[in-house]
């Protein structure tokens, strides 16, 4: 289920249609579409209508109302059939639909075609605020495309624009949906900070309801961080908020009882770390108001999730076959055709459950199932899980071969009973039988002597298992002390270069930074890791805007240091109309700032890293272009034919065969052409069982092919062209290009 947050974005086109009925507290109640009657309505409108904008109004209304997304793409589909063109606005609704419902979909690829052509309407007929609800939808889909460095600059946009509409209610929404992706990447602190954020405008604007929404969302988080206390502080907010409002919405009364089922899993929660009966007890006050609320709204998972709750306090107080009562009641829910985390979690629970009963067997066996699941998810933060599993299920079986080795023992003493009735009846009707007496005598005693020996060998054994028993429990807590350390110094070195990156992105160029130069224009820039070792920076000198390009020695953290180094060059030498009129001079300079303060910070010899960069400058007024090029290749499309520039063949830095000077350059440019700057980043990656690079002549022939369309189609376009060519292969290097059309 999509987040709470989308369920109100289209309120910008039309106003928002509520819900005619009311939930109560009983969890059996059913939904009904208020929207229906409506839609009817609409759809006998447009049927009588002869003007074709009465058609498409009509069809755009319906797209709007229906809660089934595939009922919205048909009908703003059909609208767009009856726009003329002079109808941006229904258009731009329209594209606007057709994102949001490819979107809740899971076809984000498909959602953001339609969604940019809304924002670029939207911006034409300067509706701010339509513009910045479809910003949140464009970051949520490269949210879903696990495209991060996409996610925050369109969540940053709407935001901006609501701050400057002073929209307090969409501040809340974005706020609180930017919150929700901190939470998912495990950055708790600034989940927290986000959600507050959204909290301090609830409350400034007396809005309960969100109000109430921002503090389950704040529990959530601080239950993530194991501050118990102050998540059931904020989760009981949340429920007192909910309870005294006198009407709910249909998405509204959902989060009520969400807010109940987090307050359950928080109480257990403490009461494990606790030992406090009193916060079992709350755990199950909040199960019974839950009941079988998620059940009648079809959420099965979420159903699912709550029961966990009631199966741990069971466990809390030990009420082992109860617990392993209500998991089998579960079955119903969960199928092989599960997703991996619930088979996961369902398999588990049973493990831990036959354990505690004793039931080793099961135990085993759902401990078998667990592993499965785990590897078919193998990363590399699961290999010490993995290894932890093997001792367990090493000790299980010990458990299992004790528990046959028991029941022989006990068969072994049945079958020796047996035998000696046999024989006292045998003596009984052949007392006169002395030698065969003496016989069956002798055959007692060597029974005897043969189980006291195999119970001593049992015995041997059973010292022996408990010995190795030990010894792997002992190995299982040194490998988990190391696992937890190992988790905490990765944790800190994630933290640290997620603050770099920030720092690195404030002082890169923005695309809007580049676009107030260059209007028809775009970045394409996707660093390998999470910070980069290429960068890109335009400006003006004088009277001649610039863009330059550079690719650093290496990627990840050296190189970022590196682009750090270069754009404080660039700052430094980039600055009159001089210096864009002979960019190999800046280049020059460059390089020996760049040799000077390598030098003097290496502790000993030289480091010999540098930098591959173009400079291009434009003289708008003598249609001319002044650059200067180090190790790398620029690109002038023109009427659909490419023109190779290239400069000097050596980097700006320590290099063996460096010449003196760095070429100043210069060719003549016309309106229309199309300027490429770019790393090595794209060429070079390679592709899906190819294992052969991408190549320079591939990408020119690609950015001659769309080189007639809009700047945002030609991004989008190489996006998909390269993603299609790695296909599962891993990103190799930095990528970064820049595309710049020449008016």
């Amino acid at each position: 289920m999509k987040p709470k947050i989308f369920f109100n974005i289209l309120t910008f086109l039309l106003i928002l249609f509520s819900p005619a009925s009311v939930f109560g507290q009983e969890a059996d109640e059913s939904f009904v579409d208020p929207a229906q009657n409506k839609i009817d309505s609409l759809l006998i409108r447009a049927k009588n209508a002869t003007q074709d904008s009465v058609k498409a109004g009509s069809y755009t209304q319906i797209a709007f109302l229906a809660s089934n997304m595939d009922t919205t793409t048909k009908y703003a589909r059909l609208s767009l059939e009856y726009c003329h063109e002079t109808d941006t606005l229904l258009i731009a609704r329209n594209y606007d639909y057709l994102g949001f419902a490819y979107w809740m979909k899971d076809e984000s690829r498909t959602a953001l075609s339609y969604l940019f052509e809304a924002v670029e309407l939207c911006k034409k007929m300067k509706k701010i605020k339509a513009a910045a609800h479809t910003y949140l939808i464009i970051g949520s889909c490269y949210e879903d495309l696990n495209i991060r460095d996409s996610i925050f600059p369109y969540y940053n946009m709407a935001i901006k624009y609501y701050v400057e509409a002073q929209d307090t209610a969409n501040l809340i929404i974005a706020y609180n949906g930017l919150g929700r992706i901190y939470d998912n990447m495990s950055l708790y602190d600034n989940a927290e900070d986000t959600y507050r954020k959204a909290l301090n405008y609830a409350a400034a604007a007396n809005d309960t309801v969100n109000a109430a929404w921002c503090y389950n969302n704040i529990g959530n988080v601080m239950g993530n961080k194991l501050e118990t206390d102050s998540a059931i502080i904020n989760l009981r907010k949340s429920v007192y908020l909910f309870e005294t409002i006198s009407y709910l919405n249909y998405d509204d009364v959902q989060y009520k009882y969400d807010a109940y089922a987090n307050l359950a899993h928080i109480y257990i929660k403490a009461a494990k770390l606790t030992g406090k009966k009193e916060y079992a007890d709350s755990c199950y006050k909040y199960v019974k108001k839950v009941g079988n609320f998620y059940l009648s709204i079809g959420a099965d998972y979420d159903y699912i999730s709550h029961c966990y709750a009631f199966i741990e306090y069971l466990i809390f107080y030990k009420k082992y076959n109860d617990a392993l009562k209500e998991l089998l009641k579960l079955e119903e829910y969960i199928t092989e055709s599960s997703s991996i985390s619930v088979l996961k979690t369902y398999n588990d629970y049973l493990y831990q459950v036959y354990n505690l009963l004793g039931d080793y067997k099961n135990a085993l066996k759902h401990h078998e199932k667990l592993l499965e699941y785990k590897l078919s998810t193998l990363n590399d933060s699961t290999l010490d899980v993995i290894k932890n599993s093997e001792v367990e299920r090493t000790r299980m079986l010990e458990e299992v071969k004790r528990e046959n080795a028991e029941k022989l023992h006990a068969a072994e003493t049945a079958r020796y009973k047996s035998h000696r009735n046999l024989m006292i009846v045998i003596i009984i009707a052949l007392i006169a039988g002395l030698l065969l007496i003496f016989r069956i005598f002798w055959d007692k005693y060597k029974a005897n002597k043969i189980l006291s020996d195999k119970n001593q060998i049992l015995n041997s054994q059973k010292a022996e298992i408990e010995a190795q028993r030990d010894e792997i429990e002992s190995q299982k807590n040194i490998i988990t002390e190391q696992w937890n350390t190992v988790n905490e110094a990765n944790r800190k070195l994630i933290s640290s270069i997620n603050y770099a990156e920030r720092i690195q992105r404030a002082a890169v160029s923005t695309i809007e930074e580049v676009k107030a130069v260059f209007p028809e224009s775009f970045v394409f820039y996707r660093p390998r890791d999470i910070v980069s070792g290429d960068f890109y920076r335009s400006g003006t000198c004088g009277k001649y805007p610039f863009i330059v390009t550079a690719d650093c020695t290496g990627h990840g953290i050296p190189g970022a240091f590196l682009s750090m180094l270069g754009i404080s060059a660039l700052k430094e030498f980039m600055v009159t109309e001089y210096d864009a009129e002979n960019p190999g001079t800046v280049l020059d300079r460059i390089r020996e700032f760049i040799k000077t303060t390598l030098t003097s910070t290496a502790q000993s010899g030289h480091v010999d890293d540098g930098m591959d960069m173009t400079i291009c400058c434009f003289d708008m007024e003598k249609m001319e272009m002044y650059y200067a090029i180090a190790n790398q290749t620029a690109v002038i499309v023109r009427e659909g034919k490419s023109i190779k520039l290239k400069g000097d063949n050596m980097p700006v830095g320590r290099y063996i065969s460096e010449r003196e000077h760095f070429k100043s350059l210069s060719v003549k440019i016309e309106k229309g052409d199309m300027v490429y700057t770019f790393s090595d980043g794209i060429q070079d990656q390679l592709g899906s069982g190819l294992k052969h690079k991408f190549l320079l002549q591939n990408l020119i022939e690609v950015l001659t092919s769309v080189s007639d369309k809009t700047a945002d189609s030609q991004c989008e376009i190489l996006e998909k062209t390269i993603q299609d060519w790695r296909g599962d292969m891993l990103q190799v290097d930095d990528m970064t290009l820049v595309g710049i059309r020449v008016n």
